[in-house]
């Protein structure tokens, strides 16, 4: 099982967590991914008070430089290689 955390706290709210989680979804339905990964919420991970971008965090490991421009993407590799 893969466990995907997504920062809930208003700061990443601001920046577009909400946006994540949709996008997240998506990927996982697309994906038939359903019984493989599992999405959360979390309070602030202090990620993007350190300029790393959105907090997201995939089995307990910090994504760095992960934004609404890229997030799609990034998730879609992160979530298959994990699933390798």
């Amino acid at each position: 099982m893969v466990k995907i955390e997504v920062c809930i706290g208003s700061a990443c709210y601001v920046k577009g967590s909400n946006q994540v989680v949709t996008i997240l979804q998506s990927l996982v339905k697309e994906n038939q991914w359903e019984e493989k990964v599992e999405i959360k919420g979390s309070f602030c991970m202090q990620s993007c008070q350190g300029g790393h971008g959105l907090g997201i965090r995939i089995n307990g490991r910090q994504l760095l430089g992960v934004g609404l421009h890229n997030v799609e993407e990034v998730l879609k590799q992160e979530i298959s290689e994990a699933l390798s």
